[in-house]
């Protein structure tokens, strides 16, 4: 890892502004927010693709007119990063598995007809747990209506 400041709102918005077309062909809304200034050490190129896969999964997995919301913020330790979604929520067995290699929750599995997505390999999760632990941080999921809510959370420094 090369590990710098960075800029979370600059990575944030640059995955957002990168999944707005795979969002808009699904009629999923992005939104956005976080703290102005807030910044962590970090590999910038991992830190983006933890993001984005966090997002990518959310339009993935949220309905039409539904709603993918980022939000970072200073926590007590460190720098926190929630990923919203209105997947519908998982069931208990699947929140502890969500972040294993090749795992794939019911609703994966079953690719709807016509959808931008293919079906995955289900390594997206797993890869962002696996560059989270490598910056000393921690990720995990609840349910929260409409949907789910990933959570990372780095340390300051």
């Amino acid at each position: 890892l090369t590990l710098e400041p960075v800029v979370l709102g600059d990575v944030v918005s640059e995955a957002l502004a990168s999944a707005d077309p795979v969002a808009r062909a699904r009629g999923v809304r992005l939104g956005g927010s976080v703290d102005a200034g807030l910044e962590v050490v970090a590999d910038a190129a991992e830190l983006s693709r933890v993001v984005s896969n966090l997002v990518m999964n959310a339009i993935r997995h949220t309905p039409a007119d539904g709603q993918v919301h980022v939000v970072g913020r200073a926590g007590a330790t460190g720098v926190e990063l929630a990923v919203s979604d209105g997947c519908g929520g998982l069931e208990e067995d699947e929140m502890e598995r969500v972040f294993d290699v090749a795992w794939q929750g019911s609703a994966a599995r079953t690719p709807e007809s016509g959808s931008v997505f293919g079906s995955g390999a289900g390594l997206g999760l797993a890869i962002v747990r696996g560059i989270v632990e490598a910056h000393r941080g921690t990720v995990s999921v609840v349910n929260e209506v409409p949907g789910c809510r990933f959570l990372v959370s780095l340390p300051a420094h």
